[in-house]
């Protein structure tokens, strides 16, 4: 019944008779031509291909994002060496004092 209302048809879900909401019966499309449901065919095929390429978009963010935090992570490991040496050097000359 949805389909039919998405489509254009409200008389045709109005006249349709209230069952039992279950939606496992098989219902056969009324007032809808041959050229409106390829129409919406193309449709659901165009917005399937979109999310398709949305998913290689998503994975390609993740990964710039990991490599992000990666060299983040690589440059606090550098100045954490860094600092461990001053460290050193001073606690030598305040040793050799």
């Amino acid at each position: 019944m949805s389909t039919m209302l998405m489509l254009g048809a409200p008389e045709a879900a109005a006249e349709a008779p209230a069952g039992d909401g279950g939606g496992d019966e098989y219902e056969a499309v009324e007032g809808i031509d041959r050229e409106t449901i390829e129409c919406q065919r193309s449709c659901e095929a165009v917005a399937a291909r979109k999310t398709a390429s949305d998913y290689e978009h998503i994975v390609w963010a993740y990964g710039v994002l990991w490599s992000l935090f990666a060299i983040y992570g690589l440059m606090l490991w550098r100045r954490g060496q860094r600092l461990q040496g001053d460290v050193a050097s001073l606690q030598a000359k305040l040793g050799r004092s």
